[in-house]
């Protein structure tokens, strides 16, 4: 009966209450009218012309309600997948060729049946193929667009990163260096925030922009000139702000620009002026798929013409044998032959693989932005990794604060209690030396001093969302420091009551009306801005100085209204950069907090030994200093201006433990004979300690094994080179030293990953050979360089995707070996078949063309695909990588495709020769290719019988590749065959549901022998298992010879005894890979 009762108010953490919201309604319903004169409007007025809230911004129901009304933020023609595209890709291939060829020559000759069955399957795979690869390429786009610029929007007062497709207007938007501008955005907050805006104003220097709000008089102004306006598709160069939506999709600035030329061919004042045989070479190299692709893919398609060209031979071999007395009879041989050759499915299935295997890195956390990652990602040598928040939780929280002293008094140290979550602004912080807690209402000047630096020196926010959740914007490091503010009551929102007024805001319904639900007014809910008087504004920014990654340092410059004299310079950031731009400190600072004494050398000294023993914890250790400077100069100071003749305070100790999984994660590499390497921003103490907990290094690593990115940068090329082996672990990473890292390996031979999140990092990402972006805390300009996506910034997801990339690349080898194996024993079956001459001394093929259509596409196909499928084998992690230089063509390939078509062909030619001459005396009969006379029964019988038995031998030949060199019947040690097989379902159902089938082209009447000249058989069923049979023994065999043939090309497995943290034996297992052909 609790649906009659009356609700008592908004319960936070209940899901059921989420129709109670912060919006309100907005004065104009008509968001797409609110763009042409936001520029014109206050904050204040804009908030109530579109329902939002500048702190809390819209309420998720709402955001999906204006989703729904006014579309996703996409502009409209983008082009995406092309069906026409891929339809012409599905005809412009050598087996549709070949199979037009055959089919025009089948007419020909007047044999309409056989014809008419390859015009059939021609519409049949060019249906099927055209399908499945539109819906392989729309399922890869989709992924691609996970990726795809990324907004952080504020809802129900929560920060959350959104696909920018979902921005709605009134959306309160977040922007930062790197970003993409996801929307036409009325500016609400500005730190040094510029965009370039290049691509709508042609201007190439970044343009500043402000909050300030234009008179009525200005609406028609230039768009270049709205200073408070940034428009989407602009990136941010410098600086960070706040938006409130104001146009999405066709209603932005740019979309108006799509609008307006949408149906015009560009044009363009370069004209192509390369002779005309080189543009028309290009134009159908395209066209035929030789150029555009995957490198992969490229090369399959080369194989396929390649093979077009081998079947125009095989044509000619036929017609030779004939002495070119071209008839019938042997233009319907020279078919089969020519059709035999050409793997049919091989683009196909490869196209379905590889979209199978983006789906599942995508539900494993890693979007496959570009597909020549996935066949990168097996050969992978070396993983260059970030720290924090990749190898860590990223979930820090200040453990440590000490106040910079004098050597010989007494020390000043602290330890902060560290709470389950670590966002919450709870706990005390404690002195070391007597383990009183500080009180937050009496602090030490000192003490007092320092926090504030590392709260307003900082650009994080943290807060509690409307079901009582703490939630926090901005670095993981910066939040650190923000919380333990916090927790002494110096919190940035208590110092500097930074954000627009908000409104009150009462329990309100989306669009609706206040709700009164006559609860007094003392007991309703407030939010949190909300809950007591606006506190005073007492310091005011004037300057900020964002943390650049060659500085190692971030500052900013504040007006404190309770001391006219002077305006204050804070600075945070590395420590040795901190102490470098500082002259004096405070030797007694709890005792005398005012008084300051130089920084002479022996000061620095011990200063930096603190350092390095709060790093060598595993701290990551943050340098804090401040100076006074005349009042007058905080306006237009520079940041070199700015940076210098610091008091240095504090150093504060912030721990980042590593994930649970790490540990777990770096062993997999190293048995996989993958070498990790950590390029972090941290100082060497701090990297070292964190690189030994998760064992990158071993204790006893060599000193080259760990090295600044100063060391690193000093060091030319051939020293470099000269080192054993490339560093492990290298602190204060730069960009640039990424880059170098890169190139150094490629001269030994390595095939690297790198990550990344930074603008900068963007260069590096591009070189490597395989650029991971971080997908939580990258720029939109890294991701957009890289290779693949971490939508979770997990060292594992890297582990989990070159595991992915292995399992792909070993079962393109799996499904190649399979189709081309049946095209070698369908080839050899046909040649050697030119001795079966009749009394006309006409050759009689020993499988009729339309035959070797069915095997190719309906028997080997879908087997094919299975195989593409195959789960990982327990060892797979436990080899070296493959080199990337042979691709999946390596000699064993080649040599196993020879090895088993052979036999296979072998055994269904011997079961031709036993059926025609060992029962019924080498009776050929006259035109069999051609006519189903019953002269021809014998030849029917004995082309069942090889058809039958190539059937289940390729059947049979699918299981067996579910390993290369082990027993099919030991898949597995210890487990069950049978299991093993059932494992891999979509194989299991393709080889029974092929066994079913061979019947039917032997037994349905008319099908079989004007179709397929066949005809039905009995006792040969005992030829067709015997052989099979044959074949099985002969894998098993030869898997066997294959281990002592492969011994040069097969590297032996990794070698790490109890996953030790070695080095050498895995390094050296890395470059076995230089031993494959």
């Amino acid at each position: 009966m609790r649906f009659f009762k009356k609700s008592t108010g908004l319960e936070l953490n209940r899901r059921t209450d989420t129709t109670i919201s912060v919006t309100v309604p907005p004065n104009n319903p008509d968001f797409t009218s609110v763009a042409g004169y936001a520029h014109t409007l206050t904050v204040q007025q804009l908030i109530e012309e579109l329902g939002t809230s500048a702190n809390d911004g819209l309420s998720k129901n709402e955001a999906i309600r204006r989703l729904d009304s006014h579309g996703e933020n996409l502009l409209k023609g983008k082009e995406g997948v092309s069906a026409l595209r891929v339809f012409v890709g599905q005809l412009a291939n050598a087996l549709t060729i070949v199979l037009v060829a055959a089919m025009a020559l089948s007419f020909g000759v007047t044999d309409y049946i056989e014809g008419g069955v390859i015009a059939a399957v021609i519409v049949l795979n060019t249906t099927v193929g055209f399908f499945q690869e539109y819906r392989a390429e729309k399922t890869m786009d989709s992924l691609r667009q996970l990726s795809s610029p990324t907004a952080f929007v504020v809802r129900n007062g929560e920060g959350v990163a959104i696909p920018a497709k979902n921005v709605v207007p009134g959306d309160l938007v977040s922007i930062k260096v790197g970003d993409v501008v996801p929307a036409d955005l009325r500016l609400v907050t500005v730190s040094n925030l510029e965009i370039s805006e290049q691509l709508l104003t042609g201007e190439s220097v970044p343009v500043a922009k402000n909050i300030d709000t234009y008179g009525s008089e200005q609406t028609d102004m230039p768009i270049g000139d709205r200073l408070n306006l940034c428009y989407a598709s602009t990136i941010v160069t410098k600086g960070r702000g706040t938006g409130i939506t104001i146009g999405t999709a066709m209603n932005t600035q740019i979309g108006r620009i799509a609008e307006a030329i949408s149906g015009k061919k560009p044009e363009t004042d370069e004209e192509d002026d390369r002779p005309w045989a080189t543009r028309t070479w290009d134009k159908t190299q395209t066209l035929l798929g030789l150029k555009t692709g995957t490198p992969l893919q490229i090369k399959l398609a080369k194989l396929a013409y390649f093979l077009f060209g081998c079947a125009i031979i095989l044509i000619i071999i036929v017609f030779a044998v004939a002495k070119f007395n071209i008839t019938n009879e042997v233009v319907l041989y020279g078919i089969a032959a020519a059709i035999a050759i050409i793997p049919e499915s091989l683009i196909a299935v490869l196209t379905l693989t590889m979209a199978a295997g983006t789906r599942k890195m995508a539900k494993e956390h890693v979007i496959v932005r570009k597909l020549d990652a996935l066949e990168n990602l097996g050969g992978v040598t070396d993983i260059c990794s970030d720290k924090t928040g990749t190898l860590t939780l990223g979930q820090m929280s200040v453990q440590r604060f000490w106040l910079a002293t004098d050597q010989h008094a007494a020390a000043s140290e602290f330890s902060a209690e560290l709470n389950p979550d670590a966002l919450e602004p709870r706990g005390n912080v404690l002195r070391d030396s007597d383990g009183s807690a500080l009180d937050p209402k009496a602090l030490p000047q000192a003490v007092s001093q320092a926090v504030l630096v590392a709260s307003l020196c900082n650009v994080a926010t943290v807060r509690k969302n409307l079901k009582g959740q703490w939630k926090s914007t901005g670095d993981p490091t910066e939040v650190a420091l923000q919380v333990f503010a916090s927790k002494l009551g110096l919190g940035r929102p208590d110092l500097t009551g930074e954000g627009p007024e908000a409104e009150e805001r009462v329990l309100r319904p989306a669009m609706g009306k206040v709700i009164d639900y006559g609860i007094p007014e003392h007991e309703r809910i407030r939010f949190a801005d909300g809950d007591e008087k606006k506190k005073e504004k007492r310091f005011d920014l004037k300057a900020e100085f964002p943390f650049s990654s060659d500085l190692k340092r971030m500052s900013t410059v504040y007006i404190d209204k309770k001391n006219d004299d002077h305006a204050i310079v804070l600075i945070k950031g590395a420590a040795e950069r901190i102490l470098d731009a500082s002259i004096d400190y405070l030797p007694l600072p709890e005792a005398e907090p005012t008084k300051t004494a130089p920084l002479t050398d022996e000061v620095r000294e011990a200063f930096m030994t603190k350092y390095e023993d709060l790093a060598s914890q595993g701290l990551r250790v943050i340098g804090l200093a401040r100076r006074n400077i005349p009042r007058e100069q905080a306006v237009d100071i520079t940041r070199e201006e700015a940076e210098k003749d610091f008091t240095f305070l504090a150093l504060a100790g912030i721990s980042d433990p590593p994930r649970p999984e790490t540990l777990g994660a770096v062993r997999a590499c190293k048995a996989a004979g993958i070498v990790v390497h950590m390029l972090t921003g941290d100082h060497i103490s701090t990297a070292r300690a964190i690189a030994q907990a998760v064992e990158i290094i071993g204790p006893d690593a060599p000193k080259s094994a760990v090295m600044t990115a100063q060391e690193f940068d000093a060091l030319t090329d051939k020293e470099i080179d000269a080192l054993p082996e490339l560093p492990l672990v290298i602190a204060r990473c730069a960009p640039e030293t990424k880059v170098r890292m890169i190139h150094a390996g490629k001269r030994r031979g390595k095939h690297l990953s790198m990550s990344g999140d930074g603008v900068n990092d963007s260069p590096a990402l591009k070189l490597a050979p395989v650029g991971i972006a971080m997908g939580m805390a990258g720029s939109d300009v890294a991701k957009d360089a890289s290779d693949l996506v971490l939508t979770d910034d997990n060292f594992d997801s890297i582990r989990v995707a070159v595991s992915e990339g292995r399992r792909l690349f070993a079962n393109i080898q799996r499904f190649i070996l399979h189709l081309l194996t049946t095209n070698v024993a369908e080839v050899l079956l046909l040649i050697v078949g030119l001795c079966f001459q009749d009394i006309q001394d006409r050759s009689v093929f020993p499988l009729s063309p339309i035959g070797v259509l069915w095997v190719n596409m309906l028997t080997s196909s879908p087997p094919a695909f299975g195989l593409g499928l195959e789960k990982a084998p327990p060892d797979l992690m436990r080899r070296p990588p493959h080199n990337i230089k042979d691709g999946v063509f390596s000699w064993p390939v080649i040599i196993d495709c020879l090895s088993y078509g052979i036999v296979m062909g072998g055994t269904c030619l011997i079961n031709f020769v036993i059926v025609v001459y060992g029962r019924y005396d080498g009776d050929l009969g006259v035109e069999c290719n051609h006519s189903s006379a019953e002269i021809c029964n014998t030849v029917f019988r004995a082309r069942s019988t090889v058809f039958a038995t190539l059937i289940i031998q390729i059947l049979l030949y699918a299981w067996e590749l579910k390993s290369f060199d082990r027993s099919l019947f030991s898949l597995t040690p210890g487990r069950p065959f049978y299991k093993d097989l059932w494992a891999n379902q979509v194989l299991f159902w393709s080889v029974l549901g092929g066994m079913v089938s061979v019947v039917l082209p032997i037994y349905i009447p008319g099908f079989n022998n004007r179709v397929f000249y066949q005809a039905a058989i009995g006792w040969e069923w005992g030829l067709v298992v015997g052989m099979s049979l044959v074949f099985i023994v002969w894998c098993e065999v030869w898997k066997i010879i294959r281990k002592l043939l492969y011994r040069r090309w097969t590297p032996p497995p990794v070698q790490v005894d109890n996953y030790e943290p070695s080095q050498s034996s895995t390094v050296a297992s890395s470059e076995n890979k230089n031993e494959k052909v």
